[in-house]
């Protein structure tokens, strides 16, 4: 009795090639005399070398072209379509990293992604503070509404004589208000601030507008009662971090503001040009943190130390709110490094 066995075609072909194969080996080994178990000896030795070196080979590709950042995300967050291209469809900038915040001096402190106003970080954000210097900013925009950059403003005594950090304006002489906006947002300069904001009317009038301009920005919890930023007696000068958000936001969209508070020095002179001033930059971040935009500082005793900060690398455009501080520029640093370590922004 004979057994049949039925085998398939696709089956019939596979044996008869490896039938041939066996065959083809022979042939080659009787004709060569080459040790058949020297070259899988050989070839298991490749394949032992070959796979470490190959993952060594991988991670850096991976480590470098982010390939690897990439499966990280895919795998921890799937909702995350990392195949499509559209990177403007992402939740980014996301959160990747699990280190714990930095400790701040800070009383209130708040950083945004600017492109998509998602919050970083947040500490007391709704705390009422005392906004300092901080005030020039809405100082600067209700003055590019009210004067053209050319025109000449005489400096009066009370201005010359103001308290808090001064351009040292001399009394009696003419500037412009192209320079008198930049040395008041570059070095803080109460002495230009006064006299924008009384040439033209009385600083009530001015500081009336400043607060018409805090509510067209949504600035709720805000109120100005000087247009220097000088503690108020009265509790009438406030703010807090997400309003001064708002305004760093506005204020920087503005491209004559934005250049201004990015520049480190800044001489200028009276219009008859006799009088020469020198005013730097007191956001030192400027020389310290590369890619750093500005925006303004603020000291006072009732404040402490107030930033407002912004850093712009082209991909992660970062606004920094720190306020009641004892110190802001380590502070902002600390909150920057730690989002740079634990935010990621796009897929590479």
């Amino acid at each position: 009795m004979s057994l049949r066995i039925n085998i398939s075609v696709p089956r019939k072909i596979l044996l008869f090639l490896f039938e041939i194969f066996v065959k083809i080996l022979w042939v080659f080994d009787k004709v060569t005399g080459l040790d058949l178990k020297y070259i899988g000896k050989t070839i298991i030795r490749a394949v032992f070398y070959a796979i470490p070196i190959s993952f060594i080979v991988f991670l850096g590709y991976s480590i470098s072209t982010g390939y690897l950042h990439k499966l990280y995300v895919a795998y921890f967050f799937p909702e995350i379509n990392i195949v499509h291209k559209n990177f403007s469809s992402y939740p980014y900038p996301v959160l990747t990293g699990s280190e714990p915040l930095p400790q701040t001096t800070a009383l209130s402190l708040l950083a945004k992604d600017k492109k998509t106003n998602k919050t970083l970080v947040e500490k007391n954000v709704d705390m009422s503070l005392a906004p300092a210097s901080t005030a020039k900013l809405m100082t600067a925009l209700v003055s590019m509404d009210i004067y053209d950059l050319e025109e000449e403003l005489l400096v009066s005594d009370y201005c010359a004589g103001v308290e808090g950090t001064k351009a040292w304006l001399p009394a009696g002489e003419r500037f412009k208000v192209k320079d008198l906006l930049k040395s008041m947002l570059i070095g803080s300069a109460g002495d230009s601030a006064c006299v924008l904001a009384t040439s033209k009317m009385s600083e009530e009038d001015f500081v009336s507008k400043m607060n018409e301009k805090v509510n067209s920005l949504g600035m709720t919890s805000t109120r100005f009662s000087n247009p220097i930023g000088l503690d108020d007696t009265h509790e009438n000068n406030y703010s807090n971090a997400p309003d001064l958000y708002k305004l760093a936001v506005y204020a920087t969209s503005i491209p004559e503001i934005k250049n201004i508070v990015g520049t480190k020095d800044f001489r200028f002179t009276n219009v008859e040009k006799d009088v020469n001033l020198l005013v730097r930059n007191t956001n030192r971040l400027l020389w310290e943190v590369p890619n750093s935009v500005g925006v303004k500082t603020g000291t006072t005793y009732e404040a402490g130390e107030v930033l407002i900060y912004e850093y712009d690398n082209g991909l992660k455009d970062i606004i920094i709110v720190v306020m009641g501080s004892k110190n802001r520029f380590a502070d902002t640093k600390n909150i920057l490094s730690w989002i740079g370590k634990n935010y990621s922004w796009k897929i590479l």
